[in-house]
């Protein structure tokens, strides 16, 4: 931690610094709990690369998010929005919808069902 702290040249970037931390951490508990050894320096490259798919991950999130949003269309009336998911070795599927419905503000709903026969009869319970 000295080493660290005070005497890396050229000083670390504060979120490279914080990943550093928590592998060290993440370490020390397979250390402790698995009883599994880790070289320092295959923690410091994941640690560094770790840090740099996060810093990329950040722009490519501002750059998403000035992108304008699409909207409904703007035909009256009520919309209903379903959707159903499905993997294949799961237990449950899952199912969601969205209603427009005027008058309540943006009633929706999700649940889990036994898992369906396939991704399409997944969608089509989630619509009934």
């Amino acid at each position: 931690m000295d080493y660290l702290f005070w005497r890396v040249l050229p000083n670390l970037e504060d979120h490279i610094f914080t990943w550093i931390l928590w592998y060290i951490w993440k370490g020390r508990n397979n250390k402790v709990f698995s009883n599994l050894d880790i070289e320092p320096i295959s923690i410091l490259k994941l640690a560094e690369t770790e840090a740099k798919l996060w810093a990329d991950a950040q722009l490519l999130a501002i750059l998403v998010v000035d992108r304008p949003i699409p909207s409904l269309p703007s035909i009256p009336g009520r919309w209903c929005l379903t959707d159903g998911s499905w993997k294949e070795n799961d237990v449950f599927s899952g199912q969601r919808w969205y209603s427009t419905l005027q008058g309540f503000a943006d009633l929706m709903g999700a649940r889990n069902v036994r898992a369906s026969l396939s991704p399409l009869h997944s969608e089509v319970e989630a619509l009934i």
